[in-house]
C-alpha cells in the first residue's frame, strides 16, 4: 500500500478536531497493511495519560466521521491506542518539543533496518536534523516514512505527567 504525505495530512485533517473535541492531543496517524488490509493507526494522548475509556470514545467518534469523509479506498481496521515509550512524531511542531531526545527516523524508500539512529536537533525551513555518532543527518519533513522516540522510562514519565522529558526533576 502507497502512503504519501498527502494523504496522512488529509487523515489528519479529517481526525483531528474530533480528537481535540474529545479533550485529547492526536499524536499521530499512520495507515500500513496487516494480516487481513490496510489498518489506520491513531494515537492520542493528554496529560496524565489517556485509558481504554478515551481510545472507545475516540474510536467510536471516528468511525462514523471517516465513514462519511471516506479517506481511504476500500475496508480498512481503525486502531486507537496512546502512543507509547516510542512515540512516534511526525508534525514539525513535534520535531521542535522533542529537540534534544533520542529519536529513530526512517525516509521514504529505505529498509526498516536502515534508520538513522541519534539526537534530534529540531526542524528549520521543513528540514529535520539528527546528530548520530559521526554527522548530522538532515532530512526534508516530508522523507520521512516513520520518526521515532526512544525514550527512557524516566522521561517517558515525565512527558506524562505533561513535563518536557529533557527537564531535570526539581527536589
Amino acid at each position: 500500500m502507497l502512503v504519501t504525505p498527502a494523504t496522512l495530512r488529509h487523515l489528519r485533517e479529517t481526525i483531528e478536531p474530533i480528537v481535540v473535541r474529545l479533550g485529547c492531543e492526536l499524536v499521530a496517524v499512520e495507515l500500513g497493511g496487516g494480516p487481513r488490509g490496510p489498518i489506520l493507526r491513531v494515537s492520542i494522548d493528554k496529560t496524565g495519560g489517556v485509558g481504554i475509556a478515551e481510545c472507545t470514545q475516540v474510536s467510536r467518534q471516528l468511525s462514523p466521521a471517516l465513514d462519511v469523509a471516506d479517506p481511504i479506498l476500500g475496508a480498512y481496521d481503525l486502531e486507537v491506542s496512546t502512543p507509547g515509550i516510542e512515540r512516534p512524531v511526525q508534525r514539525a511542531a513535534d520535531f521542535a518539543k522533542f529537540a534534544g531526545c533520542e529519536v529513530r527516523v526512517k525516509p521514504y524508500g529505505v529498509e526498516s533496518k536502515k534508520r538513522t539512529k541519534g539526537v534530534l536537533l529540531g526542524i528549520h525551513e521543513g528540514v529535520v536534523s539528527v546528530k548520530t555518532a559521526d554527522e548530522v543527518k538532515q532530512f526534508p519533513l516530508d522523507s520521512i516514512e516513520r520518526a521515532n522516540l526512544a525514550l527512557t522510562l524516566e522521561q517517558f514519565q515525565r512527558l506524562g505527567e505533561g513535563l518536557s522529558p529533557l527537564a531535570e526533576a526539581t527536589p
